[in-house]
């Protein structure tokens, strides 16, 4: 049977058309580290420090730094994780509460019941627990980076990792620690950091088996000719881009190369301070 050539073109477009709707589709979907199409699809990965957009508005780790964070088109968020004295997992940057929310205690001496209760300075947010914040996350398909403030404590990195079991994330939550008892725990439930063992020795250009792991670092600790060696290995590439690591007088061209160099060399995607989106953006 003839096709006409005006039938022939409309079906071709129309293929090209759905594809491309599909990957749009997909790039939206909640992140799957292991699904090497997911990645594909989501390249370059952008991961939201300090957990989510900041904002005067939308404090760190708050649900609305969160929720911007998916309004302005991340795959993930950087939750910093610390254990309340009822041994809760809380989502919470800083060592203490008096910068965020003008009260001079800790997030480990209080019980998870008064911290939920604490609000952000001159905001409505108030601070929440791992368990809201992954809620969140599974709603707007965010995935999660785990920066977990606390050493050596069983107990409650088992905690941790029941909630990503609970919200069925095993396959979209990361963890940047290098604690051993927090390894151990978190082996299959998150995927974990490349150890600086094996970096050195992929360096060395052996083979070592690093499926379902990660490198995470600096930008100028990752030589373009090691992002290839790692993803022969098996691992994905995250660099750092933030703010603090670079001088402050022209961090946001240093920013600009790093990331230009980054993407030609082929890493999955960055942990970046929000400033940093417009190079993104743009490209």
């Amino acid at each position: 049977m003839k096709i006409e050539l005006a039938t022939l073109l409309l079906l071709i477009t129309t293929a090209a058309h759905l594809g491309c709707v599909q990957k749009s589709k997909d790039s939206k979907a909640l992140i799957n580290f292991r699904s090497k199409q997911s990645i594909q699809n989501q390249k370059p990965i952008l991961i939201a420090h300090r957990g989510g957009v900041i904002t005067e508005n939308t404090p760190e780790c708050s649900l609305a730094a969160i929720r911007l964070a998916k309004q302005q088109g991340y795959a993930m968020v950087e939750l910093d994780v610390q254990r309340s004295r009822d041994g809760i997992p809380i989502v919470f940057h800083d060592s203490d509460l008096k910068k965020a929310c003008g009260i001079d205690n800790q997030i480990v001496n209080m019980d998870s019941k008064r911290i939920v209760r604490v609000t952000f300075s001159q905001t409505d947010q108030t601070i929440i627990t791992l368990d809201r914040a992954l809620k969140e996350c599974l709603t707007l398909s965010l995935g999660v980076m785990l920066d977990v403030k606390v050493r050596d404590d069983e107990p409650f990195f088992q905690a941790i990792a029941s909630l990503i079991k609970k919200y069925k994330y095993e396959a979209s939550t990361m963890t940047i620690n290098a604690d051993p008892a927090l390894r151990k725990c978190f082996k299959g439930v998150v995927m974990l950091t490349v150890t600086q063992d094996e970096f050195n020795r992929v360096q060395k250009g052996e083979t070592v088996d690093l499926s379902g792991k990660y490198w995470f670092g600096l930008p100028h600790r990752i030589p373009d000719d090691v992002v290839k060696r790692l993803h022969q290995n098996g691992a994905y590439v995250i660099p750092a881009i933030n703010t603090f690591r670079y001088p402050e007088d022209n961090h946001y061209e240093l920013a600009r190369k790093d990331i230009n160099r980054l993407i030609q060399a082929g890493v999955d995607g960055f942990q970046i301070d929000s400033v940093y989106k417009p190079l993104f953006d743009n490209d």
